[in-house]
């Protein structure tokens, strides 16, 4: 049904289960918000009318919004058999034959990420405290941000929750620009076969299924997590989020590098959304992150090797207190440390006098039992060891394109 005339401007006219309905296009035209003037199944009360959101794959529109969304969809290949509903129930079993494997892994392999692509990473309200007073990247499993667009409720973004949260009328995220399609990984058991078998007392938040898909009833949602489930960088701008009840994004705290702080957006009407995240100071603007935890990113300037950041489609620039530097940065870098401990595979993150913060790089059971790691987050897995058990630990260096230099990657 046609939304009443309420409905708020900038609405267009589409098509979603063969019915017409007044919409608005969100996320830069990834979902819709549609309206109706009575309630349907899935509909929910907003003002006089009634509202749902949909992905923009799932409706027909006049306005070419897909097409401006500049992300490309997960397609499905012409063939016998290929059907949505088909390859939906075939993503949510880990223990497909290798015929159902192989045309998983193609339609997987049709979400792809590139220089500028939104990312998002679900959070709870205690990991967006930790957030704001930690060092600025990010890791562990995340998603495009066109893939998601449609969950905007958090009871909607349950699916999505890597750190379950008990708190069910607001859910939290952090959004930020990729840099590089290498800096990510599928979730598929090609690139992480040990985290299919990792039974649920192991766990935190659902099980990765193994098929590169999130598990969920009604979705067919690509998963990434970061290459080698190592930190990246954020990039500059980055945003943590806020969804509330009715539907709404709200732009909470935004990521300045240039001086080192996470920057308060949301204004005094959306001071209650602040307050549920706990350990902060009631009308605190700006939290700072500490400029000597450097975020692993380098370029050469100036003839010299320093600390940079990355803004995806405005290059890479000196991270430095102040105005950015005009001079051109050039050969940027991430960069990480890996070693072993105990015959297992880890990345070195942080440390604390004679002790370092390891994480697992490939978990599976044997290896979270072996180093007696918790699970901090839904596929992550960290722990203490002492620094002189460590054995070959070594920076590992991944180049980023950067004007007319490739990247080796």
């Amino acid at each position: 049904m046609q939304a009443t005339p309420t409905a708020p401007t900038g609405t267009t006219e589409i098509v979603w289960h063969e019915r017409r309905y007044r919409a608005r296009a969100i996320a830069g035209g990834a979902a819709f918000e549609l309206y109706a003037d009575s309630r349907e199944d899935g509909f929910h009360p907003t003002g006089s009318s009634f509202h749902r959101f949909v992905h923009a794959s799932e409706v027909t529109s006049p306005g070419g919004e897909l097409l401006l969304a500049g992300v490309a969809p997960v397609s499905i290949p012409v063939m016998p058999g290929a059907d949505p509903a088909t390859v939906h129930r075939y993503s949510q079993n880990p223990r497909i034959g290798p015929a159902e494997r192989a045309l998983v892994s193609a339609v997987r392999a049709t979400a792809f990420i590139t220089v500028g692509t939104r990312m998002v990473k679900p959070l709870s309200r205690h990991q967006v405290a930790r957030q704001l007073t930690s060092a600025p990247v990010v890791s562990g499993v995340c998603f495009r941000e066109f893939d998601v667009a449609h969950l905007r409720t958090p009871e909607d973004r349950v699916v999505l929750a890597a750190d379950p949260d008990d708190a069910r009328d607001t859910s939290f995220a952090l959004r930020w620009k990729a840099i590089c399609a290498c800096d990510y990984q599928s979730t598929e058991a090609s690139h992480f076969p040990g985290l299919v078998g990792v039974p649920g007392r192991e766990r935190r938040g659902s099980m990765v299924l193994g098929t590169g898909f999130l598990p969920s009833g009604t979705h067919l949602i690509p998963e990434f997590v970061t290459a080698g489930i190592a930190d990246l960088p954020l990039t500059a701008r980055a945003e943590i989020l806020a969804y509330t009840a009715d539907g709404n994004e709200v732009a909470l705290f935004q990521y300045q590098p240039q001086t080192n702080v996470w920057d308060r957006m949301a204004g005094a009407r959306h001071r209650d959304l602040v307050n549920r995240i706990p350990g902060l100071e009631t009308g605190r603007a700006l939290f700072r992150t500490n400029p000597s935890v450097h975020a692993g990113l380098m370029g050469e300037h100036e003839g010299a090797r320093v600390p940079v950041t990355a803004d995806p489609g405005h290059g890479f620039s000196v991270y430095a207190r102040g105005a950015t530097s005009r001079s051109p940065v050039t050969r940027p870098q991430r960069f990480y440390t890996r070693a072993r401990w105990r015959d297992i595979e880890v990345l070195a993150l942080g440390r604390n006098e004679d002790w370092v913060r390891l994480r697992l790089s490939q978990p599976d059971i044997e290896a979270i039992m072996t180093t007696d790691a918790t699970c901090v987050e839904r596929g992550v897995y960290e722990c203490w060891a002492p620094l002189a058990e460590l054995e070959n630990p070594h920076v590992v260096l991944v180049d980023y394109p950067n004007g007319n230099h490739p990247a080796s990657c």
